[in-house]
């Protein structure tokens, strides 16, 4: 168990925005909260991918929706949950009676819940819970049946609290600030806890003891039965009866509060954190984010630092009492050293916003896990102790032969329980593994269905699973072992003292045996819990530091001076400013810091791979997005500097900022916007500004939130601002018009869209200064010149506009114009005066009119426009479908018997479910024989030597722990083999599922299966089924046990057994609805948080933190409101069954009072022994179901892919000539196809003979149905009508697997997978090394004098390592990759989905060049984008709206004068153009 909360931790650290984002409402949650909410190793690999945007969207009812005339899909947000007709139930189901009567209405409004000004008995027993227990069982909880957080209790006023005390303690110069001001916050809930804890552990050591005086007392009865002489009074035993039920009343109320105090001030902990987290990033400045820190020169402080000699003392001391700790906790911060050769200080690690996140997801949470048990700490070895005296009195000096073994063994299970966390990595290792393998599968799965490589990617997923599941099988069975010593521990320590007890020439009296039997039982809880507390408290400790840590860092300091009543706008006076250099400790986790800069590097990038140059290209790419090197590997690059800026700005002015790429025109306004320091000089500004950033920042909120940005609305300013930024028309197609929900970081809207909604946003906020980032770049031309007329110099005329702009042609204008050059001012001048008197602004602007010209004619026939479109219906659809699985597949009920057996099935028979029973029931019985033979020693029963009864004791207690033992390993072998099963089944499945499943299925969706399920059924529900039927068998074995020897107690038992199986179905209906509740509130504050702290920049340069912060102090209240009634469910619970409990405690004590004198006394001793210690287990018990049912909802997912989901067609049918295609003519016959049912047709009776050899270009405007030939030729989609055949052969007769693996295509993205280059041209090994090292020749990605052999470095040779995406190569590399392996497969038939549209014109000559060589003589149909690479092709088929409107030889269309002509003049193709291309 411990093992298991501690993997769960684990893998929580490698996961960097915390897969705790990732319950979708379609799931059903874990019902404990404490298990499996923070993520598991899966995740790690999907988190990085980010696909979990999709997963995130956990609206209750969601639904996506598109109209025909926009190509946006957006997000509408309902808080009803899907609502299933109400089915009639059999007449068996109406006999309960609490279901009886009408179901209670969902309330209008959420009230404060029950607990603030509960009476004292309602809070002792819960009983405050009670209604929104009876409202759950009824029917499902709404969100309005969940309850505010108590205003005690909000965020808010304990974050206050906190701040207070932590400023205070900090400017004492206190050692642990933090800790002591999360103390001063808590301190009385906290101490509540203690003092129950502290309780509960003495009663629990008490009341076995007392039970010494109950056994003496009808032992004294039995034998003064037998011997004739008066019984002691019947009083006496009943009072002892009464008493150790107090005691354990006390003890389980003592636990429950201690238990519900500590995860409440956990639960507490953990928001009040999150708050001042969030706090600290809004307000963390640019040097603290890349781990630098101001450096004493000379003695004097860089300006810029506000950091005084106090704070760093104090940070160095802290750093020095990490060191400290360091042995203790080796997760704990490094030290900090200055390193002045490079002129910065600090450690380089910085806080970049991946590991702001982690901390807000993983660190907070570790310290909420670490205070529900804390208290452990120390009342267990309080505990121990009062045991062990217990024990001394019961056994005198014989107990310490017990102890210790105990006192051996627990060292050595906590080594041995460190292993496992070794391996446990290198699990994670080969599961991350997995898991980005699936992931790059599932993110490519059209080419690898164009390909016919799903088997080869199943094979090698097959492998690495395989791989993982031995090792997941070791490592179980390792803590399978340490579970049953452990587990045994107690039973082997009590045998040692009793052997020795009854050696050293002691009788063995009931009474003492078996009430020390009791104790060593109650020593099974604090045993097994405390390793696991300590490694949770540890993990926390580090937690804190790094917390600690982050709030001492530096602060973003506002050096403005603010001259409202000035005569100008902005005054720049010599100023000098710069961007920090990037964290460079750990570049994985890197997020960008300086926004502004990252397109001034994404073009450095462009032009390095245009000049061809690897040197080049390497170190742009190591630079980071705020231009600084985020990789030490790499010499230090300088962070980008702006120097000597001088110049002011006017109060209506517009200001045109130009420059070449990396000239530094989004850092001039970075700087503006504050988002630069500042190393010298100063800044004056005249107003409040607003500022419109380079790459939109878009809160997953409605449109018009986004546009009000914080704002009050104002309905007249609101409707100038969006009819001057065209967003009217989009508004009309969105289904919610503006209050229609935006996906998370802007998915749902176009590029266009969320520049202009960045556009709207500045504009509204009515700022006097507005700072553009090109805004217009994302725009269509159209829509740019109506912005720039009715927006930037129509609504903003009377303001200061500061516009940064790459379209040359709105310079004219401009006011003026300042002209920077690689970080400092060229010239500042009005537009006429440069076009007269500056000879680089004339020739620049010359080169503008003509690019203008290119571009214009570039984006009549750009298929990017289409992409969007495809994108965007992918996305309605996908969204859609979303609704749609939420409805079908988000379980209410419990899981289905169907899933058992498949389970079951899946670990290889059917038989193997008996067979684990019957280990089951062997266990048990070893455990009860064991403690009856006991018994039947102390009252000598068959009259045998000391040492036989020694003898069969010691054999007995061995037999039980190797039952133990096969028991569970026997469960976690056959439970890792099902899952194995059924992942191998669900993964063929879906990879064989039709093209319209993962259209409308988002990614993160399957990832998550694949990743999350699996994981869980991996490591948690053997483990799961294992606790819950060992306790369950152990409870029914006792009773058994109890009923044979008291036959009254059957009696008893029935109704209680009622009550039993009652309280927990109670419990079980409302807990997995508000788990559920919490879920989806918990991945709202994950997602604000994450979107909140990426878009910093804009949040500082508008002025709104607070508003920020009051939003995230609001979700985090709701959020709480449903997590800390997840304790108290469980508190309500736990009181209820300890009760029923405690009642068969005094039954059996009664039983064993007035039976004194028929039953022996150490029949009585065991009985009474056994029901004490299983009380504790009856309510783990029902948890452990819940537990079980939550991890087979996995199963059931998985099972639901493996079985469920619609497969292609097969792979293989008839048998097909192995020449096939010989000459490669294909002819359509009236072929019809739409993408699914229900969606209109995309071909509309195409007919077309393509002639074996014969290269055929396909053009037509955005969705006339290019790349719809290709997916019916691929057979990606089934015909609708009509027909397709290759060489007569109609190919709807061959298997898919034979038909794709004759054919080639060059797809428009040129994919790669992670592997070397050898795997990406021929992932079968079909091929020798020679043919791919000729593909790769011809392909011209290596040149034609290298040897295969030849290795060096920065060559491209075979074993050469592939980047996940091949992102190691540049754009033009991977194009050509993807040719080479079109090469590679020597097919007859070419299809080229030709994207050239993203090479450079070099990299596009090569291309044409290949093709032209290297597919001599074989059929070519290439979809076009430049229209010059196909004018020289056999033919042109020109589509229109699905059917083919012309059809004939490039020159003859041309002089035909149709479609085709106007796209050639468009494209400025001239006649002569057709004469080159012909010699």
């Amino acid at each position: 168990m411990a093992e298991n909360s501690h993997s769960e931790k684990e893998s929580a650290a490698t996961d960097q925005v915390g897969a705790a984002h990732v319950t979708t409402t379609s799931e059903p949650v874990a019902t404990e909260p404490l298990k499996y909410v923070e993520s598991t190793s899966g995740d790690s690999g999907r988190s990085r991918s980010g696909s979990d945007s999709e997963e995130k969207k956990t609206r209750l009812a969601a639904h996506r929706t598109t109209t025909q005339a926009t190509t946006t899909s957006t997000f509408t947000t309902e808080t009803r949950s899907i609502v299933q007709p109400k089915e009639k139930k059999p007449w068996y189901r109406n006999l309960n009676p609490l279901k009886w009567g009408k179901e209670p209405p969902v309330p209008k409004e959420r009230i404060v819940s029950r607990e603030y000004g509960a009476n004292f008995f309602s809070m002792l027993t819960f009983q405050w819970m009670a209604p929104l227990m009876a409202t759950g069982y009824q029917r499902t909880l709404e969100l309005n049946d969940i309850w505010l957080v108590n205003p005690n209790r909000s965020a808010d006023v304990l974050s206050a609290k906190l701040k207070l005390s932590f400023h205070k303690r900090v400017a004492r110069g206190d050692k642990y600030p933090l800790l002591w001001a999360l103390h001063e916050t808590f301190k009385f809930e906290f101490w509540l806890g203690a003092v129950c804890s502290l309780t509960a552990s003495i009663f629990q050591v008490l009341s076995p003891f007392t039970l010494k005086y109950l056994i003496a007392f009808a032992t004294d009865a039995y034998y003064a039965k037998k011997n004739g002489q008066p019984a002691p009074n019947l009083g006496r035993g009943f009072g002892f009866v009464v008493g150790i039920t107090a005691m354990q009343m006390l003890q389980s109320l003592g636990t429950n509060h201690f238990i519900y105090r500590g995860f409440m001030v956990g639960a507490q902990t953990r928001g009040v954190l999150i708050t001042v987290i969030f706090e600290k990033a809004m307000r963390l400045s640019g040097r603290a984010k890349a781990g630098g820190r101001a450096i004493a020169v000379g003695g004097a402080q860089e300006q810029g630092s506000n950091d005084d000699a106090k704070d760093n003392a104090r940070a160095k001391e802290g750093f020095f009492k990490r060191r400290l700790n360091k042995k203790l906790h080796p997760k704990g911060g490094p030290i900090v050293t200055a390193d002045k050769a490079r002129g910065v200080a600090g450690d380089g690690v910085g806080w970049a916003n991946g590991r702001v996140v982690n901390l807000m997801s993983t660190d907070t949470y570790r310290v909420d896990q670490a205070s529900g048990m804390f208290h452990l700490i120390w009342t267990s070895p309080v505990a121990i102790l009062i045991t062990l005296a217990l024990l001394l009195v019961n056994l005198t000096y014989s107990a310490l032969a017990g102890f210790g073994l105990l006192v051996i063994g627990l060292p050595v299970l906590t080594k041995a329980i460190k292993t496992l966390f070794v391996r446990r990595r290198a699990i994670n290792k080969v599961t991350d593994q997995r898991v980005s393998l699936t992931q790059e599968i599932l993110q490519a799965v059209r080419f690898v269905k164009y390909f016919g490589w799903e088997s080869s990617f199943l094979e090698r997923i097959r492998e690495i699973r395989l791989r993982e599941i031995r090792a997941i099988q070791v490592l179980l069975g390792i803590r399978n072992a340490i579970n049953a010593v452990s587990m045994s521990l107690p039973i082997f320590a009590s045998m040692l003292s009793f052997i020795t007890y009854s050696l050293s020439k002691h009788v063995l009296d009931p009474a003492p045996i078996f009430s020390s039997l009791a104790l060593f039982n109650s020593l099974r809880m604090p045993l097994n819990l405390l390793p696991q507390v300590i490694g949770q408290v540890t993990d926390a400790w580090a937690s804190m530091g790094r917390i600690q840590e982050f709030l001492l860092a530096e602060e973003q300091k506002d050096d403005f001076i603010w001259d409202m009543e000035g005569k100008n706008a902005v005054v720049v006076e010599h100023a000098d400013f710069t961007w920090e250099r990037t964290a460079d400790a750990d570049p994985d986790k890197i997020g960008p810091k300086g926004k502004k800069e990252a397109k001034d590097t994404k073009h450095a990038q462009k032009a390095a791979k245009k000049s061809g140059n690897a040197v080049a290209e390497a170190v742009v790419v190591s630079t980071s997005s705020d231009g600084t090197d985020s990789t030490s590997t790499i010499t230090q690059v300088e962070p980008f500097k702006l120097r000597g800026m001088d110049f002011t700005v006017g109060r209506n002015e517009l200001l045109a900022v130009i420059g070449g790429v990396g000239s530094g025109k989004s850092s001039l306004l970075a700087a503006l916007a504050g988002d630069m320091r500042r190393t010298s000089g100063q800044i004056t500004m005249g107003a409040t500004r607003a500022f419109c950033p380079q790459y939109a920042w878009i809160q997953n909120a409605t449109v018009k939130e986004n546009i009000l940005f914080g704002k009050d609305y104002d309905r007249k300013w609101y409707d100038e601002v969006v009819d001057a930024c065209a967003l009217r028309p989009d508004l009309e197609m969105l289904p919610a018009g503006d209050l229609t929900e935006v996906g998370e970081r802007g998915i749902t809207v176009s590029g266009g869209q969320k520049q202009r909604l960045n556009i709207a946003r500045a504009i509204y906020f009515n700022s006097d200064i507005v700072l553009m980032d090109d805004p217009l770049s994302a725009v269509d031309a159209h829509v740019g010149r109506h912005i720039f007329d009715n927006a930037i110099c129509g609504l903003l005329k009377d303001k200061c506009r500061i516009l940064a702009t790459h379209q040359l042609h709105v310079l004219s204008r401009c006011d003026r114009i300042i002209w920077l050059q690689e970080g400092h001012i060229e010239t500042i001048d009005t537009f006429d005066n440069l076009m007269r008197h500056n000879e680089g602004f004339q020739k620049m602007m010359a080169t503008t009119a003509q690019e203008e010209k290119v571009e214009e004619e570039e984006n009549v026939n750009e298929d990017e426009v289409e992409n969007e479109k495809k994108d965007q219906k992918q996305r309605k659809q996908a969204k859609r479908g979303a609704a749609l699985m939420q409805q079908e597949e988000r379980a209410v009920k419990s899981v289905g018997w169907e899933v058992y057996s498949a389970y079951i099935r899946a670990s290889g028979s059917i038989l193997n479910g008996p067979l684990v029973f019957a280990l089951l029931v062997l266990t048990q019985c070893g455990n009860i024989a064991t403690s009856l033979w006991l018994s039947y020693w102390t009252s000598n029963k068959f009259g045998y030597s000391e040492g036989q009864y020694i003898g069969v004791y010691a054999a007995l207690g061995v037999t039980q722990a190797l039952l133990m033992f096969a028991f569970s390993l026997s469960l976690s072998i056959l439970g890792t083999t099902a899952s194995r099963v059924m992942l191998n089944r669900a993964m063929t499945r879906t990879l064989r599922a039709p093209m319209s499943f993962f259209d409308t299925t988002p990614l993160g969706r399957i990832t998550n299966r694949f990743a999350k399920d699996v994981d869980i059924m991996d490591n948690n529900l053997s483990d799961a089924m294992r606790m819950y039927f060992m306790t369950l068998a152990m409870i029914v074995a006792v009773f058994a046990l109890i009923i044979t020897f008291f036959h009254y107690f059957g009696i008893a038992l029935g109704p209680l057994f009622v009550m039993f199986v009652f309280s927990a179905g109670y419990y079980r209906a409302s807990a997995r609805e508000v788990k559920r509740h919490e879920a989806v509130l918990r991945s709202v504050v994950f997602a604000r948080f994450s979107e909140a702290v990426s878009g910093t920049a804009s949040i500082r340069a508008y002025g709104l933190e607070n508003h920020f912060v009051r939003v995230m102090l609001d979700s985090i209240d709701q959020m709480n409101s449903a997590y800390y009634l997840t304790f108290s469910n469980q508190r309500w619970l736990s009181v209820r069954l300890d009760a029923i409990g405690n009642i068969l405690v005094f039954v059996t004590g009664v039983l064993v009072v007035t039976s004194r004198f028929n039953v022996s006394p150490s029949i009585g001793g065991l009985v009474l022994s056994y029901i004490l210690s299983i009380v504790q287990l009856i309510q783990f018990t029902v948890r452990q179901l819940a537990e079980v049912e939550n991890a087979m909802n996995a199963t059931e997912r998985i099972h639901y892919y493996g079985t469920q989901l619609d497969e292609e067609p097969p792979l293989h049918l008839a048998e097909v000539r192995d020449s096939w295609p010989e000459k490669g003519e294909i002819v359509f016959e009236d072929v019809q196809m739409r993408y699914r049912a229900g969606l209109p047709l995309v071909l509309q009776g195409l007919n077309i003979t393509v002639a074996g050899g014969e290269r055929i270009g396909v053009v037509g405007r955005t969705g006339a149905g290019k790349s719809s030939i290709m997916s019916t030729l691929f057979r990606l989609v089934e015909l609708s009508g009509g027909s397709i055949s290759i060489d007569g052969v109609n190919i709807a007769t061959v298997g898919l697997q034979d038909l794709r693996s004759r054919l080639a295509i060059i797809p428009q993205d040129p994919t790669l997978f992670k592997g070397t280059i050898r795997s990406n041209l021929d992932p079968f090994n079909e091929h020798t090394d020679l043919e791919l090292w000729s593909a790769l020749r011809q392909s011209d990605l290596i040149d034609a004098d290298a040897n295969v052999d030849d290795k060096s470095h920065g060559r491209i040779h075979l074993d050469g390592v592939v980047d996940e995406e091949g992102l190691n190569f540049s754009l033009g590399q991977r194009q050509l990759m993807a040719l080479a392996r079109a090469l590679v497969r020597g097919s007859q038939i070419i299809v080229c989905d030709e994207a050239t549209s993203s090479v450079d014109m070099e990299t596009d000559q090569k291309i044409q060049r290949t093709i032209a060589t290297g597919f001599k003589g074989k059929t070519l149909l290439c979809i076009a984008h430049r229209l010059k690479t196909i004018i020289n092709y056999d033919r042109i088929c020109v589509m229109d709206q699905g059917r083919i409107a012309e059809l004939d030889t490039p020159l003859a269309l041309w002089e035909k004068g149709g479609i085709f002509r106007g796209m050639c003049e468009r494209s400025g193709i001239t006649r002569t153009d057709f004469d080159e291309m012909a010699l």
